[in-house]
């Protein structure tokens, strides 16, 4: 029987062991989602010993950021920060992923500057069209290609706490009447086709 010290290999990636650092929020970055030498150095110390780190979900769309000093995966200037982080990491023969984020109804205004966006309307957000949810399936990809080029191994799309993915496939949260909601099936549709996007 394996044991947490043995190595593991997952989808090629090789694991020198089966210990792994979660994603935990360290607000640790700028106002602007930018990686900071103090968010370097909080990885970079506790990389080794985990066979994987998996970095902390950072947003894909400023409307899906939940708090300031959130890290930031939303646009080509973050890319630059992020490979710094990756390979700081990396040099501590480390693998690296980054979880990706949208927080929908758990954001605010104060924070993104719009009104929080949902799979059904709430007191304080409002439903989302199915045009918006083709770009959001697009904005899923584009934050994908950038942890790709910022040098991270892989990434983990956050589908639970409450956040946008999680809303969608939760009775209480969609009330869509669309393909997207309704049976299981439907409810699963959005995050099963950023899954395979991704």
């Amino acid at each position: 029987m394996a044991t947490l010290l043995d190595p593991l290999i997952v989808k090629g990636l090789p694991l020198e062991n089966r210990l792994v650092l979660p994603p935990m929020q360290t607000s640790l970055a700028t106002s602007q989602g930018e990686v900071t030498e103090n968010l370097i150095n909080y990885y970079v110390q506790r990389s080794t010993g985990p066979g994987l780190i998996i970095v902390e979900h950072s947003y894909i769309t400023v409307q899906g950021r939940v708090s300031d000093k959130q890290l930031g995966i939303y646009d080509d200037s973050l890319i630059q920060g992020l490979e710094t982080l990756s390979s700081q990491v990396h040099r501590t023969e480390t693998p690296i992923v980054i979880q990706i984020n949208h927080a929908g109804q758990k954001t605010s205004t104060e924070v993104t500057g719009s009104q929080p966006v949902a799979p059904s309307p709430t007191r304080s957000a409002r439903e989302l069209t199915a045009d918006e949810l083709a770009i959001l399936v697009d904005q899923y990809v584009a934050a994908t290609e950038r942890a790709i080029k910022a040098g991270f191994d892989g990434v983990e799309v956050h589908g639970a706490h409450g956040f946008l993915l999680n809303q969608f496939y939760s009775p209480l949260a969609n009330r869509r009447k669309d393909s997207y909601g309704g049976s299981l099936e439907n409810q699963m549709r959005l995050p099963l086709e950023i899954v395979r996007k991704v």
